[in-house]
């Protein structure tokens, strides 16, 4: 059954990719799903021949402030089939956010060229309403729904995409790196405007994972900026004295900073966006607020243009408990969040389930094929002190700190048993996944990790019974770990593990600032830190170097600049950078999948990434009565998707 499952996933994702559209004739619609107008009227049989829009938009219409909304939306509008009922409009949502990335974006708009499907894992149109891949899958053409519209009405066109392109990615001083998913044996692709709604992508070589790295969320993927407002931030079409001395009033150094600083949705809400809503009042201490978007392109059946929602209030919180605690709360209050997973904690699961009724609140469990685990255990192979180093890139090592770990008992008190027990791996679905990689010394076994670590010479003890270093001084090991939480009490029970065969391990909280600073600087030990892994290795992971790498930050920073800083690895991991790179260029899906199972055979033998426990755990979402149209449990997707944004805020409403 599972090799079935496997084959229908990578068949579905090759016919994606090489498909000239998201659709095929026998589709029907699917709650959540979104279609272009013309294939949802040939699919349900339905017309829609005149729309419709919010009380507050048709009185600016009427006082001559607004366009009719005809002449707002494109001609062929993205259609967003409702999960429950087509919805009603006004209200506020209200949620929470601890850091910038957990308030707007990504988290309740997600827009890239190209977007998953909700089985998250075929592709189907966004900004782009078709495309075309070349036979020789080098060049990807993309067109342009016409009509779009950035939120202060200006069009949105192929200049948009070329400005991110020229003169943001290929300008040295705002991307001092080239971003690797762009790339393809180290040259970077190339942009072609064909005309004001047509792009062509190109390639050196095969990329068949581009258009599944496009639909991935974060700003990061996103191939597009407003070209008519930011050019006026950027030398090649402002004088760059006058742009220097508009820094300098600004308080910034040089015109990049500037730049940079207008280029933020979060901070500027000057800034056009295409979103469903946009920020009027910026991210700080008292939060943020976003508000309709009059020219958002996108409509339910009805012809109502999206979103049904006036305004998003997210309140800072710094302190998820106390959150959570008014968000369950049964009392009326302002401060009571509508809809939120960012910040929920696994181990309060029993208290939000006990709650539900008295709070007026549902609990929606999606689940996670994308947490091989979490959080992963990394021993940074870069480590400055060198007998650390000498100890943490002997395997023997980490296979005993894993043995030493008691997953069960971590899955049973920190996630309620729902976690699946097994190494840092692909999920089961993948056609990546072995049986073996996942048994692979994730068995507790403290006797055994004790004779690995004598075999290795550390089986002297000092008269309190630590382990000795080979010089005669002590192992001593500092376990760095950050929010989500229950990462640092996960962190506690790993650091009991390892002290009682002997290696004494101390837990060190960090902000998450301060963490990833620490992370990038080189300055750590081991830590815990993230284990997404999307089942097809489409997203960004530490596995293949193209997310943060805190098991070998050097490595990583050799890898994304070609070799010209960093550190150079040793060849088992040239091997598995090789081995990424054919991947990406391998046409023939079968040949593709060979190269992905040596890929996790190759970390299954090495253990550079090793389990905790909440792998592949469910993904937690608390969601007011009257909050409508939230897809449920049967949204079995991954991490990319586990946002509010994935699943159509725009349709969801507030039922009055």
């Amino acid at each position: 059954m599972r090799k079935l499952l496997v084959s229908i996933l990578a068949v579905v994702l090759l016919l994606s990719i090489f498909s000239s559209q998201g659709f095929s004739a026998e589709q029907k619609t699917v709650p959540g799903g979104q279609y272009n107008l013309t294939e949802y009227q040939r699919i349900t049989g339905r017309r829609i021949s005149s729309f419709n829009e919010a009380p507050q938009l048709a009185e600016l219409v009427k006082q001559k402030k607004l366009p009719p909304v005809g002449q707002r939306i494109p001609r062929n509008p993205a259609v967003v089939e409702p999960v429950e009922e087509i919805g009603q409009y006004g209200g506020t949502w209200r949620r929470y956010g601890h850091l910038q990335s957990e308030t707007y974006g990504y988290i309740t708009s997600y827009e890239p060229l190209v977007r998953f499907a909700q089985d998250g894992v075929s592709i189907e149109p966004n900004i782009a309403e078709r495309w075309q891949v070349s036979s020789d899958g080098k060049s990807f053409t993309f067109y342009l729904r016409k009509g779009i519209r950035w939120s202060d009405g200006t069009p949105f066109t192929a200049d948009d995409i070329m400005f991110w392109y020229e003169d943001i990615i290929l300008n040295k001083e705002l991307t001092p790196k080239l971003p690797t998913w762009l790339m393809i044996e180290n040259q970077l692709g190339k942009f072609d405007k064909i005309n004001d709604y047509t792009v062509k992508v190109s390639f050196v070589k095969p990329y068949p994972l581009f258009l599944g790295t496009l639909a991935l969320h974060g700003a990061g993927y996103i191939p597009y900026a407003p070209k008519h407002y930011l050019k006026q931030f950027h030398p090649v079409y402002t004088d760059p004295k006058k742009l220097e001395s508009e820094a300098k009033k600004a308080g910034f150094g040089q015109w990049y900073q500037l730049f940079g600083a207008k280029n933020d949705i979060y901070t500027n809400p000057d800034l056009p966006v295409i979103y469903a809503w946009k920020v009027v009042k910026p991210w700080g201490a008292e939060g943020l607020i976003a508000e309709r978007n009059p020219y958002y392109w996108k409509v339910d059946p009805a012809g109502n243009q999206l979103p049904y929602i006036d305004k998003i209030l997210v309140l800072y919180s710094s302190d998820w408990a106390a959150a959570y605690l008014r968000i369950i709360s049964a009392e009326p209050t302002s401060e009571a969040s509508d809809m939120q997973a960012a910040g929920a904690n696994i181990s309060d699961y029993t208290l939000y389930m006990e709650n539900r009724e008295k709070g007026k609140y549902r609990v929606i469990r999606w689940s996670d094929p994308n947490f091989a685990t979490q959080p992963a255990i990394m021993f940074n192979q870069n480590v400055k002190d060198p007998a650390l180093r000498n100890v943490f890139r002997n395997v023997k090592f980490r296979q005993a700190m894993s043995l030493a770990i008691n997953r069960k008992e971590i899955n049973d008190l920190i996630y309620f048993g729902l976690s699946r027990i097994g190494q840092a791996t692909v999920a089961p679905i993948s056609p990546f996944f072995e049986e073996e990689f996942e048994k692979a010394y994730v068995e507790y076994d403290p006797k055994r990790a004790g004779q690995l670590l004598d075999e290795i010479g550390l089986n002297r003890r000092d008269k309190e019974g630590w382990r000795l270093l080979p010089d005669g001084s002590r192992l001593e090991l500092i376990l760095e770990t950050r929010e989500p939480l229950p990462w640092p009490d996960v962190a506690e029970m790993v650091a009991k593990y390892w002290n009682d065969i002997g290696v004494k391990t101390a837990v060190r909280f960090q902000e998450r600032s301060i963490f990833e600073a620490r992370v990038s600087g080189n300055e750590h030990q081991v830590v815990t830190d993230a284990g997404n892994l999307h089942p097809l290795l489409l997203s960004s992971t530490s596995f293949n170097f193209t997310a943060s790498s805190s098991w070998a930050p050097l490595w990583q920073i050799w890898y994304q600049t070609g070799g010209k800083s960093g550190e150079k690895p040793p060849e088992e991991v040239i091997k598995l950078i090789d081995l990424w790179e054919k991947y990406k260029t391998t046409v023939n899906v079968n040949s593709r999948n060979r190269v992905g199972k040596e890929i996790f055979r190759i970390h299954a033998e090495n253990l550079w990434i090793i389990s905790t426990a909440g792998r592949m755990r469910p993904f937690f979402c608390i969601v007011k009565n009257n909050f409508r149209n939230v897809v449920g449990e049967e949204r079995k997707i991954g991490h990319q998707m586990t946002i509010e944004g994935y699943i159509h805020p725009e349709q969801c409403f507030i039922k009055k």
